[in-house]
C-alpha cells in the first residue's frame, strides 16, 4: 500500500532525526566509531563507553531534540495565530525576552532552575508587551502583531548586547554558551520529551482546521 503524501515526508524526517541523533552521540572530545556507538545503544560496549554515551551524550542529544521540537511547534502555532509564515518566537521577540531574563539571572549569580524560570518570565513579559503594544486603541491584526514583534525583537537584541558588554569577563563565556544553546548541564530529557509528545498529540488532530 503506497504511503500518503503527508505520511511520506514525516517518515523521511523521522529517519533523518534518528540518524542525526546517532551521529550526535558518536561525536565529541573522545571520538567513537559508529559501530561502537551502535553497540552501546543496543546494550553492548565497555563500561566507559556506556557512561560516555548513555550518561553524558544521549541525555544532551535528546534534550536538544526536544528543545528543537518544541520550538518548531511554537513557531507553527504562531504562524497559525498570525496567519503569516514569517511568524516565529524569534521574529516576535519572545526569544529575545527569554534571553534577557536568563542573562539577568546569570548576571545576578544564580543558576539552575532560576535561570530557566527567569527565561520563562522574560518570554511572558515579551508576549504581554507585544500584544499590548499591538492592540493600542484599536484591535489586534496579524500584520500589526508581526511588525510590533519585529520592533520588540530589535529592542531585546540591543538590551542583550548591553548586558553582555556590562558583564564581568569571568561570567561572559557562560552567558555566550547559553545563548548558543549550551546543553552541558542538561539533566533528564524526559519532561521535555513528554511535553513535546503531548503537545503534538493535542495539535495534530487540529492541524487541518
Amino acid at each position: 500500500m503506497p504511503l500518503s503524501s503527508t505520511l511520506r515526508p514525516l517518515l523521511v524526517l523521522a529517519l533523518i532525526s534518528i540518524v542525526a541523533m546517532v551521529i550526535s552521540v558518536s561525536i565529541g572530545s573522545s571520538a567513537m566509531e559508529l559501530g561502537q556507538t551502535l553497540a552501546v545503544l543496543t546494550g553492548g560496549g565497555t563500561e566507559l563507553q556506556q557512561t560516555l554515551i548513555l550518561d553524558l551524550r544521549l541525555p544532551r542529544t535528546l534534550s536538544a531534540f526536544a528543545t528543537g521540537g518544541l520550538l518548531a511547534v511554537a513557531g507553527a502555532l504562531m504562524q497559525v495565530l498570525l496567519r503569516n509564515p514569517l511568524a516565529d518566537p524569534y521574529v516576535l521577540g519572545l526569544s529575545g525576552g527569554a534571553a534577557v531574563g536568563a542573562l539577568l539571572a546569570m548576571l545576578a549569580g544564580v543558576a539552575g532552575f532560576v535561570v530557566s524560570g527567569s527565561a520563562f518570565a522574560g518570554a511572558m513579559l515579551a508576549t504581554l508587551l507585544v500584544f499590548g503594544l499591538a492592540h493600542g486603541t484599536g484591535s489586534w491584526t496579524p500584520s500589526r502583531l508581526l511588525l510590533t514583534g519585529v520592533v520588540m525583537a530589535s529592542g531585546w537584541g540591543a538590551l542583550i548586547t548591553l548586558i553582555l558588554a556590562m558583564t564581568p569577563a569571568s561570567r561572559l563565556p557562560g552567558m555566550l554558551y547559553w545563548l548558543m544553546g549550551d546543553l552541558s548541564h542538561a539533566g533528564t530529557p524526559a519532561p521535555a520529551l513528554i511535553i513535546l509528545v503531548l503537545v503534538c498529540l493535542l495539535v495534530f488532530p487540529l492541524g487541518r482546521s
